[in-house]
């Protein structure tokens, strides 16, 4: 029952997931996961008509207590229990907190690698590139083409003679390494992660090949990530989404190297007095970084060349 609940609560949450890679992630046949949905239904039923009875007999005897209520009913306390602190008011969510399920966006990327690390023939079928990561310590999936997988992140930029902290928000396709979209603030708050959003979606747009329902967007769990605004912005978009696992940046590596070499290679020789020097430095490195930065992992080649040449590899 508590895994069919959980299937069904990231179902809620991200309605593109589909039923029988939700029902794999968790370990549950599709079978007992209907079987389950039915009995959950029927002992939703039996437990509001239960409530239905007490209610009606607090008409009469206002607010007596679960003993009186036992023999009255034919049930066990602890039915009784469960159900009063089930419907009661004000009870409820103290309660139900210990077995909640708090993560609203499953971690898609982590269940393709499980997958193909379980079923290695499937990486015959090229959707995939499974590579060792780093160290050889963990297993990360490489895309096969553009606008198949993005990731997100923020960093803090200090400007220590203001005292003033900004926000980095980035999106980046990880297939060409491009950095699609991007937002400097100084609050860390849902309408940047927003606006770096859209503007990576204003510039895919502009490629015949950008289909977002075949898109995978993967940040971590921050709060700016799962809100409702967010996550409504990619859902009628039809993009799927995934998180990583709270405490595992290693689980996003594009965008931490991303970082890496914007802080190794740029801001540390930068001198960023005001918010305007920040704004510009960050202006030219992408558009340096975008134009003219060879990424070892593709063969040396910068991002707007890895994009070139996959659509001259479409042409031909």
């Amino acid at each position: 029952m508590e895994k069919t609940r959980i299937v069904q609560e990231y179902k809620a949450s991200n309605p593109s997931l589909t039923i029988l890679l939700l029902c794999e992630t968790f370990g549950l046949l599709k079978s007992s996961y209907y079987f389950a949905v039915k009995a959950i239904e029927k002992n939703e039923a039996s437990d509001q008509a239960i409530w239905d009875k007490i209610v009606k007999i607090w008409e009469t005897f206002p607010g007596i207590g679960y003993r009186k209520l036992c023999p009255i009913l034919g049930y066990g306390s602890g039915k009784v229990l469960r159900i009063l602190r089930k419907f009661r008011q004000g009870k409820v969510s103290v309660l139900r907190t210990k077995n909640t399920v708090t993560r609203r966006i499953p971690n898609v990327i982590k269940k393709i690698t499980q997958d193909l690390l379980t079923h290695p023939e499937k990486q015959m079928r090229q959707n995939w590139v499974l590579r060792e990561g780093k160290n050889q310590y963990r297993h990360i999936i490489d895309p096969t083409r553009p606008y198949q997988l993005w990731a997100g992140d923020w960093k803090e930029l200090k400007i220590p003679l203001l005292g003033v902290t900004l926000y980095i928000f980035v999106i980046i396709d990880c297939f060409t390494r491009q950095l699609m979209g991007w937002e400097l603030s100084i609050v860390k708050d849902t309408q940047s992660a927003l606006n770096a959003a859209q503007q990576a979606i204003q510039l895919a747009k502009q490629d015949p090949f950008f289909q977002p329902r075949k898109l995978i967007m993967h940040t971590d769990q921050g709060s700016a990530y799962v809100s409702d605004d967010y996550i409504d912005y990619w859902r009628q978009l039809g993009v799927i989404l995934s998180t990583a696992d709270k405490g595992k940046p290693t689980q996003n590596p594009y965008v931490e190297a991303f970082f890496s070499i914007l802080s190794r290679f740029w801001l540390h020789y930068q001198e960023l007095l005001t918010v305007s020097d920040a704004k510009d430095s960050i202006v030219s490195f992408f558009d340096l970084y975008n134009n003219h930065w060879p990424h070892g992992a593709i063969n040396n080649l910068t991002p707007i060349q890895k994009l070139s040449r996959f659509h001259r590899t479409l042409n031909l």
